[in-house]
């Protein structure tokens, strides 16, 4: 076991303060890591805010451990000191701490502190059950605790029940020096609205992540810390890789590519490997292998950057423009150069080439920090090796990507202005909804406009509509995800940008459902986890959504070490059972394609015309450049037999992996993966 203690953390964008200076010396050279008073001792708590509600009076309590070790009995996990603690016996099966809570209670989280005289007995793999009768249990949460003594936190969706357990791997045997568990208010549930739960407990704040194409895995990963990223010595990234199959979580310091992948760009190439540029060592490139499983050092960029944008094009390159976050603004020393122009990657050559025709400036926002003035880009690659720049910017663009690079005006936005930490979501073919943010990056008052832009051919100005209403709620550092039926979920954000505060946070998500009229605006169910800046949203194989994450700031209140899964409307039966009866796709024939190409599908019965490939997502910091759906329509070929095209023009269908979901009366199939070649 290896324990870091960080001397840096953020405390920028606090609502009362008003020196911009102070906010940056704040911002660039942080403070000590946050402790608190527990049971006599100060315990480190890696500034992680404590679940809503309060504790339950632990006088009721009844303990029982399936194992005591060396005379440190179960009550002593809850004696109030935390000099003392239970132990359970070294054992090749998971060990048990169970409460009895006295009567019933709306559970909804526990801390728990490890033991403080050595680091020995840490609990790091493990589950949590909540039963109403001691016999019947639903996991709430489970995953893997980063393996030090500092609190260990778990909140999930609010559960009523009377017994709580505790399960963990106890190869060594485990111990507790203090527990508590906490209850909130009740949020009763309602399948029309979705529902959320099991939680993800991961060593590290996820802030950013990607799917693995070929298992199905989400591969996250935070910086040179597992909870805080200022003070970097670089050259590191913590990483953490949840496995939905096997309901686990792997730790991996990946430190081979010299590289700390705090704040970069995220572009799955067309075979599926996730290219991560720049950020923290801002130069660097670092490409996960989603075969082998193993972190390459790939050539670096000619320009250093830092929450840049990049998209894979039409011809496997990849794009990116931007970043003045990291590596000054608008060029460097080792750049002559008016801005972050664009540049592309060639993966088969191993090589960047600058395109200085791409020109970062006619995307600049009028954020009175110039370095947050490209930040975070809407980019969308097309057909013909061309992107279109939706924001966040007003203005729009499109870039050209061959010879030097060409950058041509699309216009403005209809109606909305500068959209910092915004969203832009491909939905359909060539229809973009964007939605939120804010005219500066922080301190500005967040808006609820949403957008209908539609794309056709390269460099032509868009068709740009109102999207319904607009939300329900202003947002900023909000997350989203295209779901199978072509809705997008949103959650998360706050009214006012102010990174690592939490207040003004919505709970309550929300889901746009196009329609013949602009579309409409949805509230969704209420969670009971704040994500907020840092936070991030994938869809999965299964049609579900992975949402996590939020803080990496040392001692500001706001890290979540944590994911949750939300279950939409379209999965759940009236009583909020998981349906059983969703089509089932049996095989498909080619699953390696190019533009134009025939897709035949075999299902396990009839299906639905409409279906819809999306691409596999990476996302961090509001930005996910990869996702993308298609509609396609079906044609019935025989008994369970269909076929669809893939678009066929280049660029459309940008090349990656994508999952295919076919339908029947609103209800998506589990996922089967369709690679589209450049």
């Amino acid at each position: 076991m290896r324990s870091r203690w960080y001397t840096a953390a953020v405390v920028l964008g606090t609502a009362s303060a008003k020196d911009l200076k102070y906010h940056e010396s704040l911002y660039r050279t942080g403070r000590t890591p946050d402790t608190a008073q527990i049971g006599g001792r100060e315990v480190a708590t890696l500034s992680q805010p404590l679940p809503q509600g309060q504790a339950i009076d632990r006088s009721k309590w009844d303990l029982k451990c399936s194992t005591i070790a060396n005379g440190h009995d179960c009550d002593k996990a809850i004696d109030d000191s935390t000099d003392t603690f239970w132990q359970s016996a070294a054992s090749s099966t998971d060990q048990t701490i169970t409460v009895y809570l006295g009567e019933e209670r709306t559970v909804n989280g526990l801390t728990m502190v490890p033991r403080q005289d050595k680091e020995e007995n840490l609990i790091e793999e493990h589950q949590i059950f909540l039963s109403s009768d001691g016999e019947n249990w639903s996991e709430v949460a489970y995953g893997t605790w980063w393996p030090d003594n500092a609190l260990k936190l778990s909140a999930f969706q609010p559960q009523n029940a009377t017994y709580l357990r505790l399960s963990a791997a106890a190869n060594n045997g485990i111990a507790i020096s203090d527990l508590q568990i906490y209850e909130t208010k009740f949020i009763p549930s309602d399948p029309v609205l979705g529902a959320w739960g099991p939680t993800i407990d991961l060593p590290l704040v996820p802030v950013a992540g990607a799917v693995d194409p070929i298992s199905g895995a989400v591969v996250t990963w935070s910086s040179w810390g597992h909870d805080i990223f200022t003070g970097s010595p670089g050259g590191d990234t913590q990483t953490a890789t949840w496995h939905p199959k096997g309901q686990s979580v792997t730790q991996r310091d990946v430190e081979n590519t010299q590289h700390d992948m705090f704040c970069p760009g995220i572009s799955i190439e067309q075979n599926g490997q996730i290219v991560v540029t720049g950020g923290t060592d801002q130069s660097r490139t670092s490409i996960y292998n989603t075969t082998d499983d193993h972190w390459y050092k790939a050539a670096a960029m000619n320009i250093d950057r830092g929450y840049q944008a990049t998209s894979t094009l039409s011809d496997g390159r990849i794009f990116v423009i931007g970043g003045s976050f990291s590596g000054g603004v608008g060029g460097t020393e080792r750049v002559a150069a008016s801005g972050k122009d664009g540049e592309v990657y060639d993966p088969v050559a191993n090589q960047w080439t600058q395109i200085p025709g791409a020109k970062v400036s006619e995307m600049l926002t009028d954020d009175i920090r110039t370095y947050r003035q490209d930040n975070h880009g809407w980019i969308f690659a097309w057909t013909n090796g061309t992107v279109f720049q939706a924001g966040p910017s007003k203005t729009m663009n499109w870039y050209g990507t061959s010879g030097d690079g060409t950058t041509n005006s699309a216009g403005e936005r209809t109606g909305d202005e500068d959209a910092m930490c915004g969203n832009a979501v491909m939905y359909d073919n060539g229809k973009i909804l964007t939605f939120g943010g804010s005219p500066w990056y922080e301190e500005k008052a967040a808006t609820a406009n949403a957008a209908i832009i539609t794309i056709d051919q390269p460099d032509q100005i868009p068709s740009v509509e109102k999207a319904g209403d607009g939300m329900h709620y202003k947002r900023t550092f909000h997350s989203s995800v295209v779901l199978p039926d072509g809705s997008v979920f949103v959650n998360g954000g706050q009214d006012v940008g102010l990174p690592f505060n939490e207040s003004g946070a919505h709970l309550i998500s929300e889901r746009f459902i196009p329609d013949t009229d602009g579309g409409k605006w949805i509230e969704q169910q209420k969670n009971s986890v704040v994500r907020v800046y840092h936070s991030l949203s994938l869809l999965l194989q299964d049609g579900t959504v992975f949402t996590g994450g939020g803080g990496l700031c040392g001692d500001c209140s706001a890290n979540h070490f944590d994911g949750q899964i939300y279950t939409p409307p379209y999965l759940l039966e009236d009583d909020g059972s998981l349906k059983t009866d969703r089509p089932v796709i049996k095989s498909v024939s080619p699953n390696e394609v190019k533009p134009g190409d025939t897709v035949e599908v075999t299902t396990g019965g009839d299906v639905d015309e409409g279906a819809s490939i999306i691409r596999y997502g990476s996302a961090t910091h509001t930005v996910n450049t990869d996702q993308r759906r298609i509609s396609v329509k079906l044609t019935k070929d025989g008994s369970n037999k269909y076929s669809f095209q893939i678009p066929g023009e280049a660029g459309i269908a940008q090349p990656g992996y994508y999952m295919l979901f076919v339908l029947k009366n609103g209800v998506p199939s589990h996922s089967v993966n369709v690679r589209v070649a450049a």
